[in-house]
């Protein structure tokens, strides 16, 4: 088991076992709630009411504020965060503007995957000054891990906005009773959701290097928010043993706008609730008439179909068949298939647009090919239904529809119309040279394996459709993946880890000899010149490093770009941090 699983099992487990020590109990309880187990995952959860299950879809089997919403406020996209907002400041917190949504600062991540992300790891570890103590932020956020499961089940998207609602306190200071009553009135008061529709699951967080314990806020089967008490470092940790208490004490709440406003609407999905014009107009473009009657029976049991976790994505079909009832799988997948298909190049489009705007571009390498990958699925369903869309068109539609919260989304479309119109020339040639590596597989006649799939993928971008319909037309049945375009995010992340946590070992063997490098620049944040000791000079991989015994060069990580400079007449190009060592590069 890997350590941030275990730890986060052994979290888990030691909260469960004392509860007082590490949740609000007391408050809870003054809210009216009950700690209970659910029968069905074993989680425990405290409600208002008594329950058999802790209200996850998951267990429940079905989103039920569908059409039917307990919320009394309904919120537009940017309406969300900016009520949000007022509501806090109000409580004491400070709004931040978003980080970029390229993670430049940070050598683990490609993207800004959370509201957190930005205050890591020296903010939170108690070494940097947070900017506000508590903090509000409407951070836009890129997850790929689970892109198969986009337009399906109506609340997965490759893109989000995760408003954070943080704190950065010392120990004598941290009000987690606050935190909790703060998020739960926002939930009650301002959204309008009865209490007696609200449970909040005991659960742990682990990532970043930090780690405690959290509770996550459901109502009606959707997961709103997860407050996450961050009091542990686990960049050393093998064990729960190991761990050690942060500096300052922190909470991490995440929470999504996008589920925020659906549930306020209890709209179909929530790209029709964050989306409505660029859906709208997706619709009337292609011309497609959707069987919404289908469509609104299937959408409440969709979340049964995620593909993180569903063990048989066959018989979780089936099932959801049945309970929709008088019509087979395959005639269900025809349904819904197009349907899905336009959500999805609604979703892929906003990612799109937040990628090129803050200058990620669609590539074979590193992030560059997550970009390139919603751009071509996007694509694919365009092709494969023969619509008439421009990816462009749709993008200036998504800046216009989100001005409200970043304005700054409409500033770069010249730019964006240049790099969709290059990959759709790409993508058309692309289509061309396939057709006969597909018919070469016909003739060798052999099985293909998922490794397969996503070899072909890899070297020749053809897709495991493109393969079945071909095959199909020659009369060969092919069995394809389901969640074909996790396994490849999956792939290039195992990859550039591998490659990463390789180089790192390697350069850090060079230097293992080495002293901690001391950190002056937080000392002095003024001081640009002074005189230190080389330690070392050594050559990797026909580059140069130089090993100060104490350093004025802020490394790359931890919020921002390396700083550049000279050591005597040595150009310093980049600064790098491995282990406790910091490598100076030079030209």
């Amino acid at each position: 088991m890997k350590i941030d699983k275990l730890i986060k099992k052994q979290i888990i487990k030691e909260a469960s076992s004392n509860p007082e020590k590490y949740f609000p109990v007391e408050s809870l309880k003054k809210l009216g709630m009950k700690r209970q187990t659910c029968k069905k995952c074993g989680m425990i959860f405290w409600s208002i009411l008594d329950r058999e299950v802790c209200g996850d879809s998951s267990c429940t089997g079905i989103y039920d504020f569908i059409g039917n919403t307990p919320a009394t406020k309904k919120m537009e996209f940017a309406e969300t965060y900016h009520l949000f907002r007022k509501f806090l400041e109000k409580r004491g917190y400070t709004h931040v503007d978003r980080f970029p949504i390229v993670a430049r600062w940070r050598d683990d991540l490609d993207f800004n995957i959370a509201s957190i992300i930005g205050f890591q790891p020296y903010i939170t570890k108690g070494i940097v000054a947070p900017p506000a103590e508590l903090v509000t932020i409407p951070q836009n956020c890129l997850r790929f891990g689970d892109i198969d499961n986009v337009g399906y089940t109506g609340r997965h998207g490759s893109n989000f906005v995760m408003i954070g609602q943080c704190a950065f306190k010392k120990p004598e200071e941290y009000d987690q009773a606050k935190y909790v009553i703060d998020l739960f009135e926002w939930f009650t008061l301002i959204m309008g959701i009865p209490k007696e529709e609200m449970q909040i699951h005991e659960d742990a967080w682990v990532g970043g290097g930090d780690c405690g314990p959290s509770m996550e806020f459901f109502s009606r089967g959707l997961e709103l928010g997860n407050q996450v008490y961050m009091w542990f470092d686990m960049s050393e940790a093998k064990d729960i043993k190991d761990l050690k208490p942060l500096k300052i004490k922190v909470l991490d709440m995440g929470m999504g706008l996008e589920r925020c406003c659906w549930f306020s609407k209890g709209s179909v999905n929530q790209y029709d609730a964050t989306m409505p014009e660029v859906c709208k107009y997706l619709f009337e473009k292609t011309g497609f008439k959707p069987n919404w009657e289908i469509y609104n029976k299937f959408l409440p049991f969709s979340g049964t179909l995620n593909l993180d976790e569903v063990d048989d994505i066959d018989k979780a079909w089936e099932d959801l068949a049945k309970k929709i009832g008088k019509i087979s799988v395959k005639e269900l997948k025809e349904v819904i298939e197009p349907i899905a298909g336009i959500y999805s190049i609604a979703d892929h489009t906003k990612t799109l647009l937040y990628s090129f705007t803050d200058g990620a571009l669609p590539s074979n390498v590193k992030g560059g090919y997550n970009i390139r990958l919603v751009l071509r699925r996007a694509l694919d369903f365009i092709y494969k239904f023969n619509w008439d869309i421009n990816l462009y068109d749709v993008i200036v539609l998504q800046a216009e529809e989100i001005k409200d919260l970043y304005p700054e989304m409409i500033t770069e479309l010249e730019g964006i119309k240049k790099i969709i119109d290059l990959e759709v020339i790409k993508y058309k040639e692309h289509k061309i040279k396939i057709k006969n590596k597909i018919k070469n597989l016909l003739k060798n006649n052999k099985e293909i394996s998922d490794n397969d799939y996503i070899k072909y993928y890899i070297s020749d971008g053809i897709t495991p459709t493109e393969i079945k319909e071909e095959f199909l037309l020659n009369g060969k049945e092919l069995n394809i993946p389901a969640n074909f375009f996790t396994q490849v995010t999956q792939y290039f992340e195992e990859k550039k880890i591998t490659t990463k946590n390789d180089f790192n070992i390697k350069l850090g063997n060079l230097v293992s000899d080495l002293p901690e490098t001391k950190m002056e620049f937080y000392n002095d944040l003024n001081k640009s010149q002074a005189d230190f000791k080389i330690l070392k000079e050594i050559k990797f991989e026909n580059k140069k490093y130089i090993i100060l015994d104490k350093t004025l060069f802020y490394p790359t990580m931890g919020g921002q770009a390396c700083d550049l400079g000279f050591i005597g007449k040595n150009k310093v190009i980049n600064v790098i941090k491995i282990g406790k060592i910091i490598l100076h590069e030079i030209e």
